[in-house]
């Protein structure tokens, strides 16, 4: 039997479901007749048509097909005119609420258009999601069935496996490289590649579930054998039915969580009897136990529902959903709650979300995981770097300590987002370690850097540890450590954050421009052009600040607005991380004179510099907010006292916790979860709490399959 069939079958099943729209409306709309071609008409088409398509853009059929076809390019228009960037300075500009209009109009008239990917989550205007109440949304989201996250099949594995990976098992599934957030649920299928590893890792899985002895003739299980299972291996009777119909029962419950139906229990007693014909009982059973874990709903997740058109998910999606919100297991507790219809209610839901969140002995991975996607900072270890004499660079414990400074702002739960930007504390060089006596976790130095021996003499030289790129004198085991003043504050003056956004040789103000503009202020950046070279002049007699002055160029600055200058300020720090005043610069003039008596160069000669680390806010979209800043502290205190900063994080955190991009339905369920997280005083229990038990979260609706969608 070729055990593949089922796999295949499965990507069907998610490239069909996971493109579940809406079909395009049969005639333009009254608002696409009457503001949106009117626009274009005016002012994109002259440069855009079928003759001239500037930059290879073409815009006029859109006026004949504004249906899903042009999905791509409606997003592309909704995008450089929400940000300004069309039409150019030169032509006529269209008024601030027409524009509205018609980024409105491409973000929320048809699903075609709407973004997919992470980092397009921005398309939709904040002021449309945040300016005004909104009524809960009469419309749900498309039902969708969503494939495993990496982490979410090795927690089905460690589900099927009593916790334990059997050897030879390889992950199959991967992400997408895009920036930021990646478990998108319109995003994967399991391909051809995948489904030949599933099936490998279903063999090996079955031989662990199954493994046995046989003694005096008599089985006995070994290892993480499952007992119902081993039964089966009798040497002296072949199983029964009721045995058989008992391990498909609790192969059923472990990979699936739910008991099979009596058709599905006869199909796979239908399998196991055709291939013990071929005189392999051993093989045959082991067949019938695989094929439950290829089934589509053991590696993909179902948010369908039950019944038509807009209801509440099933309550076992939902438990699995709650689940794989928070972890990559599914939680005994809510699959018992579903089991006993105590999932049914939105106050019910809730107290199973509050019980996972204050229960510190549940798998909870997913909180810190969006917290690293969203920051980034773990990239660090990712950037290469020359290894310095002077000092330790020891990224993966910038990394550890990042990681124990977020911990420790989520168990205190108050103004967390506050707190993440401007805390003037820090775990340095953290680890733990058993005392033998005690027998307790006690604080250690993480990295202890051995002193650097002299060739010649065996002198011992010390070497600055981590806790000198953090500007501590030395290790202290009372942490978290309050920093030196008015030098360091939150996520974004970690070195971690510092290392991770810059290259090998120096930071990096454009993409950690780009993601203050996309993830603190709700921006978007079109991603360089193709047939672009973006390098910064190698002069080392200059500031990184005056290098960087080439991207001023008019064909560069319209959009490196959008980000240098947000960056600027954090040039108070190295590629290191390490806090400075000052930049090193070579000396020109005291390089020409350092010649010995014959003229030869001693070498370069070096400077320092004092920095300016001033910025500025603009078009923000807050008004507020928008102005200069003398540094980088200035500018994360702004910005983390904004409404709008905070909004846009709560977006990030919708995208993480639902898989996928807002829509302007989704307006009351962010406007709620803001409320939650004020009201509570910046609990960020609170805000998933809410997002959680939102209608978002827990309806969907069903929608026709169009022709586009096969």
């Amino acid at each position: 039997m070729n055990l593949k069939i089922p796999l295949l079958m499965a990507a069907f099943v998610a490239i069909d479901a996971s493109a579940l729209r809406a079909a395009p409306p049969a005639a333009p709309d009254k608002t696409f007749v009457e503001t949106v071609a009117p626009f274009l008409r005016e002012h994109c088409v002259r440069c855009h048509d079928m003759k001239k398509h500037s930059g290879d853009v073409r815009l006029d059929d859109l006026l004949t097909d504004p249906g899903p076809s042009g999905g791509e390019r409606w997003q592309a228009v909704a995008v450089q005119i929400r940000d300004g960037l069309m039409p150019p300075p030169k032509e006529t500009r269209p008024d601030a609420a027409t524009s509205r209009k018609v980024v409105a109009w491409v973000v929320h008239h048809g699903d075609g258009r709407v973004a997919k990917l992470p980092n397009q989550g921005n398309l939709v205007p904040h002021e449309l999601l945040f300016g005004k109440p909104a009524a809960e949304a009469a419309n749900a989201p498309a039902a969708r069935v969503w494939r495993l996250s990496p982490g979410g099949y090795m927690g089905l594995v460690a589900d099927l496996n009593r916790g334990k990976v059997p050897a030879g098992l390889v992950q199959p599934f991967t992400m997408i490289p895009e920036r930021g957030i990646k478990d998108f649920a319109g995003l994967y299928t399991i391909d051809e590649p995948s489904a030949e590893i599933l099936v490998r890792n279903a063999e090996a899985i079955v031989a662990s579930q199954t493994g046995h002895t046989v003694k005096d003739g008599k089985v006995n299980g070994v290892g993480n054998s499952v007992r119902e299972f081993v039964a089966l291996f009798d040497p002296n009777a072949p199983p029964t039915e009721k045995q058989l119909e008992a391990a498909i029962q609790q192969q059923y419950r472990m990979a699936i969580g739910r008991p099979a139906g009596a058709e599905e229990v006869r199909r796979l007693l239908d399998l196991y009897a055709r291939c013990e014909k071929r005189g392999d009982r051993p093989g045959a059973i082991r067949t019938m136990l695989q094929a439950v874990l290829l089934r589509t709903d053991a590696l993909f997740r179902s948010e369908l529902g039950a019944g038509g058109g807009r209801r509440m998910l099933a309550p076992q999606e939902i438990a699995v959903a709650l689940s794989l919100a928070l972890g990559d297991r599914r939680e005994s507790g809510l699959m018992a709650a579903a089991a006993k219809g105590e999932l049914a209610a939105k106050d019910q839901i809730a107290a199973q979300v509050r019980r996972m969140l204050d229960d510190p002995k549940l798998d909870k991975t997913r909180i810190l995981k969006f917290f690293r996607e969203y920051f980034e900072y773990d990239q660090a270890t990712n950037v290469f770097k020359d290894k310095p004499k002077a000092f330790a660079h020891e990224p993966h414990w910038y990394v550890s300590d990042t990681d124990r400074l977020i911990l420790s702002i989520l168990a205190a739960d108050k103004d967390v987002f506050r707190e993440l930007l401007t805390t003037d504390k820090s775990f340095v060089n953290y680890s733990t370690g058993k005392n033998k006596e005690t027998k307790l976790d006690e604080p250690k130095q993480g990295a202890v850097i051995p002193p650097k021996r002299d060739s010649k003499t065996g002198a011992l030289t010390p070497i600055p540890g981590v806790e000198y790129v953090y500007g501590v004198e030395k290790w202290d085991p009372r942490q978290p450590m309050t920093l030196p003043p008015e030098t360091r504050l939150g996520i974004l003056m970690q070195p971690s954050w510092l290392t991770a956004w810059s290259t090998n040789f120096d930071n990096d103000p454009v993409r950690r421009g780009r993601w203050i503009r996309e993830r603190l202020l709700g921006g978007t950046v079109p991603d360089l052009p193709i047939g672009v070279v973006a390098q910064v002049p190698n002069d080392p007699h200059r500031t990184y600040r005056d290098r960087l002055s080439v991207t001023r160029a008019a064909n560069c600055w319209k959009c490196h607005k959008q980000m240098d200058e947000l960056a600027l300020p954090f040039e108070n720090f190295d590629h290191y991380g390490r806090y400075r005043k000052t930049e090193e610069v070579v000396d020109i003039e005291a390089t020409d004179k350092n010649v010995d008596k014959n003229g030869k160069s001693l070498g370069l000669v070096y400077k320092q510099v004092e920095l300016n680390t001033a910025g500025t806010i603009a078009e923000s979209g807050d008004p507020k907010l928008d102005g200069t800043v003398k540094d980088p502290r200035e500018l994360v205190r702004k910005l983390a006292a904004s409404d709008r900063v905070r909004q846009v994080f709560i977006r990030h955190v919708f995208r993480f916790y639902l898989g996928r991009n807002e829509t302007m339905s989704d307006a009351a369920a962010l406007q709620e979860a803001d409320k939650a997280y004020l009201q509570s005083g910046g609990s960020f229990k609170a805000l998933l709490v809410s997002l959680l038990t939102s209608d978002s979260f827990l309806y969907r609706t069903s929608t026709p399959i169009t022709k586009e969608s096969k």
